[in-house]
Protein backbone atom coordinates (compact mmCIF):
# COMPACT_ATOMS: atom_id res chain seq x y z
CA UNK A 1 0.00 0.00 0.00
CA UNK A 2 1.03 3.49 -0.43
CA UNK A 3 0.36 6.42 2.19
CA UNK A 4 0.77 9.85 1.15
CA UNK A 5 1.83 12.18 4.03
CA UNK A 6 -0.97 14.56 4.95
CA UNK A 7 0.67 17.74 3.74
CA UNK A 8 0.33 16.52 0.56
CA UNK A 9 -3.33 14.98 0.30
CA UNK A 10 -4.51 18.27 1.67
CA UNK A 11 -2.30 20.41 -1.24
CA UNK A 12 -4.20 18.19 -3.95
CA UNK A 13 -7.93 19.15 -2.48
CA UNK A 14 -6.36 22.81 -2.03
CA UNK A 15 -5.34 22.60 -5.89
CA UNK A 16 -8.19 21.44 -7.08
CA UNK A 17 -10.28 23.93 -5.24
CA UNK A 18 -8.13 26.94 -6.45
CA UNK A 19 -8.21 25.96 -9.97
CA UNK A 20 -12.15 25.36 -9.79
CA UNK A 21 -12.05 28.95 -8.48
CA UNK A 22 -9.88 30.85 -10.57
CA UNK A 23 -11.19 29.36 -14.06
CA UNK A 24 -14.79 30.08 -12.46
CA UNK A 25 -13.70 33.53 -12.15
CA UNK A 26 -12.34 33.90 -15.60
CA UNK A 27 -15.51 32.78 -17.00
CA UNK A 28 -17.51 35.10 -15.16
CA UNK A 29 -15.06 38.21 -16.26
CA UNK A 30 -14.96 37.70 -19.51
CA UNK A 31 -18.06 35.63 -20.77
CA UNK A 32 -21.65 36.94 -20.45
CA UNK A 33 -24.18 34.24 -19.35
CA UNK A 34 -24.34 31.91 -21.89
CA UNK A 35 -21.75 33.26 -24.55
CA UNK A 36 -19.78 30.79 -25.74
CA UNK A 37 -16.24 30.14 -26.92
CA UNK A 38 -15.79 27.33 -29.24
CA UNK A 39 -13.01 25.53 -28.87
CA UNK A 40 -13.18 22.03 -30.58
CA UNK A 41 -15.78 22.52 -33.24
CA UNK A 42 -18.35 20.24 -33.31
CA UNK A 43 -17.71 18.83 -29.73
CA UNK A 44 -16.48 20.99 -26.96
CA UNK A 45 -17.23 24.63 -26.35
CA UNK A 46 -16.47 27.06 -22.93
CA UNK A 47 -19.86 27.92 -22.07
CA UNK A 48 -20.72 30.17 -19.26
CA UNK A 49 -23.93 28.62 -17.61
CA UNK A 50 -25.38 28.42 -13.95
CA UNK A 51 -26.46 25.34 -12.21
CA UNK A 52 -28.98 25.95 -9.49
CA UNK A 53 -29.25 22.17 -9.24
CA UNK A 54 -26.86 19.33 -8.60
CA UNK A 55 -24.56 17.25 -10.95
CA UNK A 56 -25.81 17.42 -14.81
CA UNK A 57 -28.46 19.75 -13.38
CA UNK A 58 -30.78 17.30 -12.15
CA UNK A 59 -33.14 19.76 -9.76
CA UNK A 60 -32.52 22.29 -11.60
CA UNK A 61 -36.03 23.22 -12.56
CA UNK A 62 -37.54 22.41 -9.19
CA UNK A 63 -38.37 26.33 -7.90
CA UNK A 64 -38.76 25.23 -3.87
CA UNK A 65 -36.63 27.46 -1.80
CA UNK A 66 -35.45 24.35 0.24
CA UNK A 67 -33.28 22.62 -2.92
CA UNK A 68 -30.64 25.57 -2.36
CA UNK A 69 -30.53 25.02 1.27
CA UNK A 70 -30.31 21.07 1.47
CA UNK A 71 -27.86 20.97 -1.76
CA UNK A 72 -25.94 23.26 0.58
CA UNK A 73 -26.20 21.02 3.85
CA UNK A 74 -25.47 18.01 1.61
CA UNK A 75 -22.11 19.53 0.57
CA UNK A 76 -20.94 20.77 3.70
CA UNK A 77 -22.05 17.37 5.47
CA UNK A 78 -20.10 15.75 2.37
CA UNK A 79 -17.04 17.75 3.35
CA UNK A 80 -17.02 16.77 7.01
CA UNK A 81 -17.53 12.99 6.55
CA UNK A 82 -14.56 13.23 4.11
CA UNK A 83 -12.15 15.56 6.55
CA UNK A 84 -13.14 12.90 9.68
CA UNK A 85 -12.31 9.67 7.50
CA UNK A 86 -8.99 11.40 6.23
CA UNK A 87 -8.07 12.47 9.65
CA UNK A 88 -9.19 9.90 11.61
CA UNK A 89 -7.32 6.89 9.42
CA UNK A 90 -4.15 7.42 8.11
CA UNK A 91 -3.18 4.08 6.52
CA UNK A 92 -6.09 3.76 3.99
CA UNK A 93 -4.83 2.72 0.13
CA UNK A 94 -4.11 5.38 -2.31
CA UNK A 95 -7.26 4.87 -4.35
CA UNK A 96 -9.36 5.48 -1.61
CA UNK A 97 -7.31 8.73 -0.64
CA UNK A 98 -6.89 10.17 -3.98
CA UNK A 99 -10.69 9.94 -4.89
CA UNK A 100 -11.39 11.35 -0.98
CA UNK A 101 -8.87 14.22 -1.77
CA UNK A 102 -10.62 14.87 -5.45
CA UNK A 103 -14.33 14.65 -4.35
CA UNK A 104 -12.87 16.82 -1.39
CA UNK A 105 -11.27 19.89 -3.45
CA UNK A 106 -14.49 19.30 -5.52
CA UNK A 107 -16.68 19.58 -3.04
CA UNK A 108 -15.40 22.64 -1.61
CA UNK A 109 -15.39 24.43 -4.91
CA UNK A 110 -18.97 24.22 -5.56
CA UNK A 111 -20.06 24.62 -2.15
CA UNK A 112 -18.18 27.65 -1.88
CA UNK A 113 -20.20 29.10 -5.26
CA UNK A 114 -23.42 27.68 -3.67
CA UNK A 115 -22.89 30.08 -0.31
CA UNK A 116 -21.60 32.84 -2.16
CA UNK A 117 -24.13 33.00 -5.68
CA UNK A 118 -26.91 30.05 -4.47
CA UNK A 119 -25.38 28.43 -7.83
CA UNK A 120 -22.86 27.07 -9.11
CA UNK A 121 -21.20 28.15 -12.41
CA UNK A 122 -20.43 25.90 -14.96
CA UNK A 123 -18.98 26.06 -18.26
CA UNK A 124 -17.64 22.94 -19.68
CA UNK A 125 -19.50 21.72 -22.79
CA UNK A 126 -18.94 18.95 -24.45
CA UNK A 127 -21.63 17.82 -27.46
CA UNK A 128 -21.38 16.12 -30.89
CA UNK A 129 -24.23 17.76 -32.57
CA UNK A 130 -26.99 18.66 -30.88
CA UNK A 131 -26.58 16.39 -28.53
CA UNK A 132 -24.99 17.88 -25.70
CA UNK A 133 -23.52 16.64 -22.08
CA UNK A 134 -24.80 19.02 -19.59
CA UNK A 135 -22.63 21.87 -18.84
CA UNK A 136 -20.09 21.25 -15.95
CA UNK A 137 -16.94 23.02 -14.28
CA UNK A 138 -13.36 21.76 -12.91
CA UNK A 139 -15.02 20.75 -9.71
CA UNK A 140 -17.60 18.54 -11.36
CA UNK A 141 -14.43 16.54 -13.03
CA UNK A 142 -12.73 16.12 -10.11
CA UNK A 143 -15.71 14.73 -8.16
CA UNK A 144 -16.40 12.44 -10.84
CA UNK A 145 -12.88 11.21 -11.26
CA UNK A 146 -12.86 11.14 -7.46
CA UNK A 147 -15.72 8.66 -7.73
CA UNK A 148 -14.22 6.43 -10.13
CA UNK A 149 -10.98 6.21 -7.81
CA UNK A 150 -13.50 5.38 -4.81
CA UNK A 151 -14.67 2.55 -6.99
CA UNK A 152 -11.26 1.32 -8.11
CA UNK A 153 -10.75 1.42 -4.31
CA UNK A 154 -13.62 -1.15 -3.85
CA UNK A 155 -12.52 -3.59 -6.38
CA UNK A 156 -9.37 -3.58 -5.48
CA UNK A 157 -7.89 -5.97 -2.08
CA UNK A 158 -9.37 -5.29 1.10
CA UNK A 159 -7.66 -4.48 4.30
CA UNK A 160 -8.37 -3.09 7.59
CA UNK A 161 -7.63 0.97 7.54
CA UNK A 162 -5.39 1.86 10.58
CA UNK A 163 -6.58 4.56 12.93
CA UNK A 164 -4.56 7.24 14.65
Amino acid sequence: MFFMRRPLFFSISLAIFFLDQWTKRLIESHLLLYDSIPIIGGFFDITHARNTGVAFSLLASNSSPWIPRLLTTASLLTLLVILFVLLRYSKISWALQTGLLLVLGGAAGNLCDRIRYGFVVDFLDVYVGSYHWPTFNIADSAITVGIGFLLLDQWGPKSSPAKN
